[in-house]
């Protein structure tokens, strides 16, 4: 029998010795970390989001378009930056609030409880900064969920406050990530479904190009969205047309390519083939497969080439 070791606590500091200098700008490269802790696909943002004179740690887009500010902090947690995540929240009318700590007081672990219980639409978590090694291997963070809002789990009932067609969203996403997951597992870290009427997915360039599933008034559809803060969406989509051959032959469906001139966005998408509406559950098994293995193509399709996108 080999060897068993013992977890190690390792300082956080050695990993990175400042919060603002080093610990931010890596979260802000290495935002898979905090949405697997959350249950969502974060895409960076901004760091040093503007709120009036202050400026918030980090801003990401999750998996339902929501925005999510982020506070970080060394050591135990203090009034400052519980006030300050409020702040950034309204400030920046975020959908999700994150304090990240070394170590939660009691009396802002129960700050953060309450403001889940009183808040309208904002989720506030509290996530432990820690890092691990094992024996003699390099340390690992770990990002640790301390408090979030009791309803955040997919299992638990949606608010009384929640219209009715949110609680259908919420119910058809419910049933279509688990289908996803088993046929897809590399979109495992989204597990919360969406009361909105699209969920966002990663791609192997999420800075350049991000996969959805969307509701519309007229059916639903599965597309690449283009939608860069690096580079205009507009001069990638051209560079991908330029492939377009291949990529409809690859993804093997009618695809619709849609530069959406003066938006800032381009979509190349395809389109469940009837209409539909998330109020037919009745329909929703076979849209959930259709929808599963045309996010499965578009990305078989899409990834080997954006990965080549020249920087």
């Amino acid at each position: 029998m080999s060897e068993i070791k013992t977890l190690e606590r390792v300082e956080v500091r050695k990993l990175w010795p400042n919060e603002a200098a080093d610990f931010t700008p890596w979260l802000h490269k290495h935002p898979q970390i905090l949405g697997d802790a959350l249950g969502t696909e974060l895409f960076p943002q901004e760091m040093e989001a503007n709120v009036g004179r202050y400026s918030a740690d980090l801003l990401f887009r999750g998996s339902s378009d929501e925005l999510v500010v982020v506070e970080n902090m060394f050591g135990a947690t203090d009034h400052d930056h519980v006030g300050k995540l409020v702040t950034y929240a309204a400030g920046l009318d975020a959908a999700v609030a994150v304090l990240i700590a070394e170590e939660f007081r009691d009396e802002h672990s129960s700050a953060i409880d309450w403001l889940n219980r009183v808040s309208n639409g904002v989720a506030f978590f509290g996530v432990a900064l820690e890092a691990w090694r094992i024996g003699d291997s390099g340390p690992a963070p770990r990002l640790r969920v301390d408090q979030k809002p009791d309803d955040w789990s997919r299992t638990m009932r949606p608010p009384p406050n929640q219209s009715p067609t949110a609680q259908l969203y919420r119910r058809f996403w419910g049933d279509f990530l688990p289908r996803l997951h088993r046929l897809q597992p590399q979109w495992q870290g989204v597990s919360t479904p969406s009361k909105k009427e699209s969920m966002l997915f990663g791609s192997s360039r999420s800075d350049l190009l991000k996969y959805g599933a969307v509701f519309n008034s007229r059916g639903c559809r599965v597309e690449a969205y283009l939608d860069s803060q690096k580079v205009q969406p507009a001069d990638v989509f051209d560079w991908l047309e330029g492939q377009r051959d291949a990529i409809d032959a690859a993804v093997g469906d009618d695809v619709k390519w849609d530069r959406i001139d003066g938006k800032g966005a381009c979509r190349i998408a395809v389109h469940f083939p009837a209409d539909i509406r998330v109020a037919e559950e009745d329909r929703w098994p076979e849209l959930i497969d259709w929808a599963v293995d045309a996010m499965g193509a578009m990305k078989d399709a899409f990834d080997p080439v954006i990965s080549a996108y020249p920087d």
